[in-house]
């Protein structure tokens, strides 16, 4: 039975995600897909491995390419990865998939930050939950995962929030009173660069989408911040 689709969305960084597809295809003993959405320039190839699949997006966006790669998950639970990031625990998935069917809805992660710059790495360890959820996102997307069955309950990705889109749905899962878990160990590797999507240059789109989550959820006033001002 196929236990995992590994969804991996990406935009014209082919050097990073040879990588993030490598550290996929170091897991052990989960049967799992790897559905890498392109929404860039075209794709050099990479793998012949039978477990990769590829999909185009055509220019949609980040959101559409979440979306397309839900739509194309075969496999029982699904987990997510950034094209710059990297799992780091080649038994990551076995320990995922132990808490899923302990009944946990979405399992996340702990992670270390990899400065492009030089700087030292970082741990990020943090709680999450409803609550916690309604001030801050302390989840890391790469490594999330859950059950495929839950985008059939709850919808898809939000288009209307494309920087916020993920906190959006880790509220969505709590507040349907799916419970959070968490994996208290330095499972996947978050590049932080100039070309991350949370950049100066995005500050006031981001800004603008945060309201509009806030607005969604009815959060309140919320300080636009990203998952390196936790660490």
């Amino acid at each position: 039975m196929l236990r995992f689709s590994v969804i991996i969305p990406t935009h014209n960084r082919p050097h990073f995600l040879a990588e993030a597809v490598q550290s996929v295809m170091a897991q052990e003993k989960v049967a799992f897909e790897i559905i890498v959405v392109n929404d860039g320039e075209p794709l050099p190839p990479f793998s012949d491995d039978r477990r990769l699949r590829h999909f185009e997006n055509a220019r949609r966006g980040a959101i559409a390419a979440r979306n397309l790669g839900v739509s194309a998950a075969r496999g029982e639970f699904i987990l997510w990865l950034d094209d710059d990031d990297i799992l780091l625990d080649p038994a990551y998935l076995m320990k995922a998939e132990a808490l899923l069917a302990k009944g946990a809805g979405l399992v996340h992660c702990d992670g270390v930050m990899l400065f492009a710059d030089g700087r030292a790495p970082r741990p990020f360890a943090h709680e999450a939950d409803a609550a916690s959820l309604a001030g801050n996102n302390t989840i890391l997307i790469s490594g999330v995962c859950y059950r495929r069955q839950l985008h059939d309950e709850l919808g898809g990705f939000d288009p209307a929030l494309p920087y916020y889109a993920d906190w959006d749905w880790y509220l969505r899962v709590a507040r349907a009173g799916h419970p959070l878990a968490r994996i208290a160990e330095q499972s996947v590797g978050i590049r932080i660069h100039a070309a991350n999507t949370s950049g100066e240059s995005t500050q006031a789109a981001r800004q603008a989408n945060l309201n509009a989550l806030s607005h969604k959820h009815d959060l309140g006033p919320l300080t636009l911040k990203t998952h390196v001002d936790f660490v």
